[in-house]
Order: structure tokens, then C-alpha cells, then sequence
């Protein structure tokens, strides 16, 4: 892809995703200057700061998609990246459970697909060796571990890639700065700051990256449909793993779903600030609803969805409200699609569909963006 270096390049959105292509950018000699432009007044405000704050090991996406096969890169990255910025983490591993004899070939296929994405660290355990960590978990058909799989800061994480990309020379970050109309034949666009020149745009939008590649002129059929993950917090909850149940797409019936491809259920994790979590959810909501974080669902239900991990019912009372946040699934067509999606158009590159397991897999989506910019 050439471009006159004598005009900036542009970044649209200023989560986890457009920070690190924002840097991969600038990590090029002698490259001209960055603008990264968030419409709203933080960084990451919508889906960055708004999910499990879990680093995937990669083991539940397809063989060969690139929610797979970036996933697992951007693991590896992700806790080099963590260390850099000196960000806090925990690489604490992940605990898959089957909840009874009719899931345990479920599991099983969860750890086949895992060593054919290439995911290291994942091996079969037992109910003693989780009860040894968990006194007080529930008598579970099956367990395997994912040595790989932490737990992130995230909120620490944006903050320490933004200093870290507007440290880089001729870097500037602009918020809150909302892109109003697009011009691809002049190599334009228009923002609530005003006008700007750009040699590459690059569309890191998330729930609204369908948006702005219609704005950009993009003529095919692609939509982002928000679901909703709640969250509550389990004030007295005495679990401190991160255990989660079977994903979904392994499930009879799951594969055939593409809205379940990085579903991976409601499951306990412990966040590195020590609060205990139950969640996410997954409502899925009107085209419309890209920024309704309401917690609709009944505390009952997280109380039972969090009593299949434990030996007892948990009382509706220990739970709380926490957060919810929206996932930018991506549909073409009309269909869910299933996986991120890159596309180059001319001096556009669009990041559509950046869905869990983005946190994860944004460095190495910032590679790819980088691949692209050097092809011819």
C-alpha cells in the first residue's frame, strides 16, 4: 500500500485495538504524523473497559480463523507488552469445567481444538487437583487447566498504551474528536475539530467501525449488532480461580451458531484489584442499542448460573450490580460472520468484528495492520 508520506496518517478509535495499530505505526522509520481520534472523553470507553479483562490462551476459535490463530499470537505478545508497560497482571491460568457426564466430550474437544490452534500449556486435570485450589467447588464431570490464560488491568493497560504511543514523535492523540463524513476521493475527513488530510485511514471503530466504513464509502453489506455481557460482583464469594464452563460452540448444536464462536458462558474470575466476578451475560440487542449498558437480567439468574460452580445456592443478597458492555459482533449480509475481519480498500484499512477475544489478540491485529500497510 503506498501513500504520500507528506500527510498524516489517521487511526479512528482509541481502544485497545487502535492504540496498538496507532503504535505499530509509529514504529516505522521515519513515519509521518499519527493522529488517533476518540469520539468520546476516554480512551476505550465502550468495549476496551467494558469485559472479563481475561488474556485468552486461544483455544476456543476455530482451526485457521483469525480470532485463532491471532489470539494465540497476541497472548504471548500481550504479556510482553503487560511487562514493558509495567501493567498489572496475574498469569494465573484458567480452570474449563464440564458440569456433569453429559459435557465431558465437549471438553474433550475444547483441548483437541486447543493443540490445533497451537495453544500452548493446555493438559487435562481432576477434580482433586482443582479442589486442592477450590475446597468448595461442585462435583464436576470433567476439568482441564490453561496454564497461558491471566488476568489484566485494563483500565491501567489503556492508560499505559496511550502514554506509550503519544511518547512516540510526531504522535498525537485527539479526544474527544468524533469523525462526521469521510471523503475517499479527496483524501479527507471531517471531524468536530475540524477537517483533516490523511495518507492511510485506518478503522478501528469497534461498535461503530460498521459506521464509519459506510461513511468511508463502503458498499458492502457489513453491520456491527451489539451483545450485551453484564456483570455482578459476588461480594463474599471464597472462590480466588478463574474457572469457566465448557464454551459454547462445543456444546451440541454450538458450531452451528456463529454468535457462539468466542462465547465462552458465564463463568467466576477473581480481577487483579481482588473483587470476585460473575459473568458476562450475552442479550443480544437491537441494531440500535450500541451504547445501552443497562443490566437487565435478574440477579436470580447470575445466582444461579454462579451456584453451579459451588457445593451450596448463592443467595441473591451477596451479589451486586458491577458493569455491562457491548460486543461488537460483526454480520454480512444479514449473518453473524464469526471472526474478526481486516479489509483494505485504497488507503483504508477497516478492523471489523473485533469481539472477544480482541483484548487478547490487539497487538497482533496491530501486526496485521502493519502487513497490510507494507504489502504492494
Amino acid at each position: 500500500m503506498t501513500a504520500s508520506t507528506n500527510l498524516p496518517q489517521l487511526v479512528i478509535g482509541g481502544g485497545v485495538v487502535g492504540l496498538h495499530a496507532a503504535i505499530a505505526l509509529a514504529s516505522q522509520p521515519g513515519h509521518p504524523e499519527i493522529f488517533l481520534l476518540e469520539k468520546e472523553k476516554f480512551l476505550g470507553d465502550h468495549t476496551s473497559s467494558r469485559n472479563s479483562e481475561v488474556i485468552h490462551a486461544g483455544f476456543a476459535y476455530p482451526k485457521d480463523s483469525n480470532k485463532a490463530k491471532w489470539c494465540v499470537e497476541g497472548n504471548r505478545l500481550t504479556y510482553q507488552w503487560l511487562d514493558r508497560l509495567k501493567v498489572p497482571y496475574k498469569r494465573c491460568g484458567k480452570w474449563l469445567v464440564a458440569f456433569n457426564e453429559q459435557e465431558v466430550p465437549a471438553l474433550t474437544a475444547t483441548l483437541e481444538n486447543g493443540e490445533k490452534c497451537g495453544v500452548g500449556g493446555m493438559r487435562p486435570a481432576s477434580l482433586a487437583e482443582l479442589r486442592k485450589k477450590e475446597p468448595g467447588c461442585a462435583d464436576f464431570g470433567g476439568v482441564i487447566f490453561s496454564e497461558t490464560s491471566g488476568m489484566m488491568d485494563a483500565a491501567s493497560y489503556l492508560r499505559a498504551l496511550e502514554r506509550c504511543f503519544a511518547a512516540q514523535e510526531n504522535c498525537m492523540l485527539i479526544y474527544p474528536c468524533a469523525v462526521t463524513a469521510i471523503h475517499p476521493e479527496k483524501n479527507t475527513i471531517e471531524t468536530t475539530r475540524g477537517p483533516m488530510e490523511y495518507s492511510l485511514l485506518v478503522n478501528c471503530g469497534g461498535l461503530f467501525a460498521d459506521e464509519i466504513y459506510k461513511m468511508a464509502g463502503g458498499k458492502k453489506d457489513y453491520r456491527i449488532k451489539p451483545f450485551k455481557g453484564e456483570y455482578m460482583i459476588w461480594r463474599k464469594g471464597p472462590i480466588q480461580e478463574v474457572i469457566y464452563p465448557v464454551p459454547r460452540r462445543f456444546l451440541p448444536g454450538g458450531d452451528k451458531d456463529k454468535r457462539l464462536v468466542s462465547s465462552m458462558g458465564v463463568h467466576l474470575h477473581r480481577g487483579v484489584g481482588g473483587d470476585l466476578y460473575v459473568g458476562p451475560t450475552q442479550v443480544e440487542l437491537d441494531w440500535s442499542q450500541k451504547t445501552d449498558y443497562n443490566i437487565v437480567t435478574p440477579p436470580q439468574e447470575f445466582a444461579l448460573q454462579a451456584s453451579q460452580y459451588t457445593k451450596k445456592e448463592i443467595p441473591v443478597g451477596e451479589l451486586e450490580p458491577a458493569y455491562a458492555g457491548n460486543r461488537p459482533k460483526l454480520y454480512i449480509d444479514g449473518n453473524p460472520y464469526g471472526d474478526f475481519l481486516i479489509l483494505r480498500e485504497k488507503k483504508q484499512i477497516h478492523i471489523l468484528g473485533t469481539d472477544s477475544p480482541g483484548l487478547t489478540a490487539a497487538p497482533a491485529i496491530a501486526q496485521e495492520v502493519l502487513r497490510q500497510v507494507s504489502a504492494p
